[in-house]
């Protein structure tokens, strides 16, 4: 039986066929992100509500590979909006999702090695997943649900745990020291001092790797809370080793005080970009093999960190304070992610071998038909191109997250009390009358996206 020439007749070879059906495939499923400019915009003009809106009125660019991170979005712009109740809405359906993916990550993980992984649906980074409970947190805080909070974050550990179980320890992201600070705030502020000084503790502990891992050093307001709450306990010992450490001398609480807890979401988090490995040879018969793999990278969208001034007024005292850094957003996903890339090179290497060979036999096929090296030429081009627009990394990113959190713990006395907080320009970011109960927490969120 004669064979059929699939060159001379301009049809290509069944595997050729494969490659480009493959490609089709995947730029169909590929989630265009058009309207983030827009989004971005209402962002930078400090319009949350209306950005949150946006990204529901394209609900269905997102596909049903990305819900996750269509509430994330939504849930961290209604955050930033003020809308707590639904932005809890959206992130208990996102926790929700990302738990039952975090369970069939294995048997899903198949199908990626063969196409690649924007088919899969998209399950999170794991800061991702721990932000979710952080901003929980912080909702129901606003909301003065403090028991609530504090479950939510209590979640974190659970999950970071988890986490280095499954990298047997070998990741720098184990625990979250700012979280862990915010629990121990939320735990003084229902009236589990105890508790509030465990959490501190372990808080500190965090922030010495921090300050290697992630360019963060310990807060000047969770020493002072160290001090504070271990001379209130009565643990001699702890006391006078914070007091030296520190140099901070204990100042019992006054009983008609309360506090302030200001926290600056500031600046643009980092956004994933595809970067794409390439090796062509080309052989004596004019046949060009290439090998091409595809992985994602952050790309910070700034490299510096801002800087705040908070002033309060009121009830006659008058106070200024610079927020400190309390977690760097953008170091700890461009470490998280540098982490995972040995799994992700090794995954996707996996899968560009296979449809490599996919191509290579497809020119193989053109090439017993033809031995013109013009035609394998222009074979290995149709192929090339097929191959290449079929591999394509995963660079779904929760875009809306800050570049860092910058925190200010006040202690004022109870009553109202002004507040204003500018940048490093001189500019207003936010100015309101707050109301301090004794020994009671008032928190204030203060986005600065620009």
């Amino acid at each position: 039986m004669r064979k059929r020439n699939f060159a001379a007749i301009g049809c290509p070879a069944p595997q050729l066929n494969f490659l480009l059906i493959v490609a089709f495939v995947l730029q169909g499923c590929a989630m265009s992100v058009e309207f983030y400019k827009q989004v971005d915009t209402e962002v930078a003009s400090e319009r949350y509500a209306s950005a949150a809106k946006i990204v529901q009125e394209n609900r269905e660019t997102y596909r049903k590979n990305s819900t996750v991170l269509y509430n994330l979005e939504c849930g961290l712009l209604l955050h930033y909006a003020g809308d707590y109740d639904l932005s809890n809405r959206h992130f208990l359906e996102s926790e929700r999702e990302m738990d039952d993916l975090y369970t069939q990550s294995i048997s899903k993980g198949v199908g990626s090695m063969v196409l690649n992984d924007n088919l899969l649906p998209y399950e999170g980074e794991d800061f991702e997943k721990v932000y979710v409970n952080l901003f929980l947190a912080l909702n129901y805080a606003r909301l003065g649900k403090i028991e609530d909070a504090i479950v939510e974050a209590r979640k974190v550990d659970l999950k970071l745990n988890e986490y280095s179980r499954q990298y047997e320890g070998k990741n720098s992201y184990k625990q979250d020291a700012f979280v862990r600070y915010i629990m121990g705030v939320l735990y003084e502020a229902d009236g589990e001092v105890n508790d509030a000084f465990i959490s501190y503790r372990s808080a500190y502990e965090g922030y010495k790797a921090y300050g290697t891992l992630f360019a963060t050093r310990c807060p000047s307001y969770l020493k002072d809370d160290l001090v504070r709450t271990a001379g209130e306990l009565g643990f001699q010992d702890e006391l006078v080793e914070y007091e030296r450490e520190f140099g901070i001398k204990y100042t019992p609480s006054q009983p008609n005080t309360g506090r302030l807890l200001v926290v600056v979401y500031s600046g643009r988090g980092p956004v994933k970009e595809e970067v794409k490995l390439k090796v062509s040879i080309m052989d004596q018969d004019g046949t060009v093999h290439t090998f091409i793999a595809a992985v994602p990278k952050f790309h910070s969208r700034q490299n510096w960190v801002n800087t705040y001034s908070v002033s309060v007024s009121g009830n006659g005292v008058t106070d200024e304070t610079q927020p400190e850094l309390g977690e760097n957003v953008n170091a700890i996903a461009e470490k998280n992610l540098d982490e995972r890339i040995s799994l992700i090179y090794l995954k996707t290497a996996g899968r560009a071998l296979l449809k490599f060979l996919a191509a290579e036999q497809a020119k193989k096929e053109v090439k017993k038909q033809n031995d013109s090296p013009l035609a394998n030429f222009l074979t290995s081009v149709v192929v090339g191109a097929a191959y290449d627009a079929s591999e394509k990394a995963d660079v779904r990113t929760w875009m809306t997250l800050p570049h860092d959190i910058q925190i200010a713990l006040i202690r004022l006395p109870a009553g109202e009390s002004s507040v204003g907080v500018i940048d490093q320009n001189g500019e207003p970011v936010m100015s309101k009358t707050v109301v301090i109960t004794p020994r009671g927490l008032s928190v204030e969120l203060v986005p600065d996206l620009k």
